[in-house]
């Protein structure tokens, strides 16, 4: 739903839009209040409220209501609840080509969906005054390392958010207006990496947010969302999809940048010789 609304938020009129909005700022728990509390957040009527959820396709406020609670309960699904939703696998090549699929399916739908937001994320990440941070969770933080390994080949002023949270707070100090923190936060979705966020927002940083498709919290305050599909069929969800974007990505940097990346992988390269690296 969340999606959906930032989709078509233009289309709405303007206190349609202070109720997505409002949505947005708090979201999924905005929408779970009663009407004339939405209404309240949103400095709107009830009959507004009631105006929007069916621009969204919902006969009434309970289904609205309804779809969100279940959002919510995908949103905060773990191993252990996949487990009985499993398929069956048939045939010699066990679970093989059906994980395989979908990881080809994921790949092309979040293909699709970066085409619109890649040139702003370019302009962003090749953009030499503007410092870069890469932070990630449990599991994704590898996507983040991932990103950081290549981008730091390519231009200066880029760091990986490392050591525990308790550190982290160094990093934000460093942030400035402009500077771009490359978030990657999937399910089920880490506090302190969302609280890293909002300190770098509050820094007047911007957000790039890589997440699955039932978005993080983060998405709510991003300046620019990257869903995932995750979904295979696992207990685990996968992180190649995430790994594929920042492929995509870093290719379209390498473009824009030129030779100037050229030239710096040429000095990088010439710096590793002594270390025999690659031999």
């Amino acid at each position: 739903m969340q999606e959906l609304v930032r989709r078509d938020l233009a289309s709405f009129t303007e206190a349609e839009g202070r109720v997505a909005r409002a949505l947005l700022a708090e979201y999924p728990m905005a929408g779970l209040e009663t009407v004339a509390k939405f209404a309240c957040r949103a400095r709107t009527s009830g009959p507004t409220i009631l105006r929007f959820v069916t621009r969204l396709g919902f006969e009434n406020y309970a289904d609205f209501q309804s779809s969100l609670r279940s959002e919510i309960q995908v949103r905060l699904q773990g191993p252990l609840s996949r487990y009985e939703t499993l398929p069956e696998t048939e045939g010699r090549s066990g679970p093989t080509e059906a994980v395989s699929d979908s990881l080809q399916r994921n790949i092309d739908r979040a293909s699709r969906d970066l085409r619109q937001h890649l040139p702003a994320i370019v302009d962003r990440l090749a953009d030499p005054d503007r410092n870069i941070l890469c932070i990630g969770g449990r599991f994704s933080w590898m996507i983040a390392s991932y990103l950081h390994h290549y981008l730091r080949e390519l231009r200066t002023g880029v760091r990986l958010v490392r050591d525990s949270s308790a550190a982290w707070a160094d990093y934000l100090l460093d942030v400035q207006p402009g500077d771009i923190v490359v978030v990657f936060d999937f399910r089920r979705y880490q506090r302190d990496v969302q609280e890293f966020a909002k300190g770098a927002k509050a820094q007047q940083g911007e957000i790039i947010l890589v997440t699955d498709v039932w978005y993080s919290p983060i998405a709510s305050f991003a300046d620019i969302v990257v869903p995932c599909p995750a979904s295979i069929p696992s207990a685990f969800d996968s992180g190649v999809t995430g790994l594929a974007m920042v492929e995509i990505i870093t290719a379209a940097v390498v473009d824009a940048l030129g030779e100037n990346s050229r030239d710096r992988i040429v000095t990088l390269e010439s710096l590793r010789k002594p270390f025999n690296l690659g031999s």
